[in-house]
């Protein structure tokens, strides 16, 4: 529970030293990036400090790109 304490702090002070110049300078876009990235690191961040085991994405990836790479000629 401790870490998942301390990564919502990390992003938190994150949060409070990016957040208030791009809204200060109406940086709409650069904010909604940022939220955009921020928001999922966040979630998997906290789903890794409370120990939860992920699956690997590594063979679905394989999978997705091997047809490309072969058609390509690349593998």
């Amino acid at each position: 529970m401790l870490n998942v304490l301390l990564v919502v702090m990390a992003y938190t002070l994150i949060c409070l030293y990016e957040v208030p110049g791009l809204i200060r300078e109406k940086s709409w876009r650069d904010f909604a990036s940022f939220t955009a990235f921020l928001l999922p690191a966040l979630i998997l961040s906290i789903i890794l400090a409370a120990g939860v085991k992920l699956p690997l994405i590594t063979p679905a990836i394989y999978k997705a790109f091997t047809p490309l790479l072969t058609w390509l000629g690349i593998i």
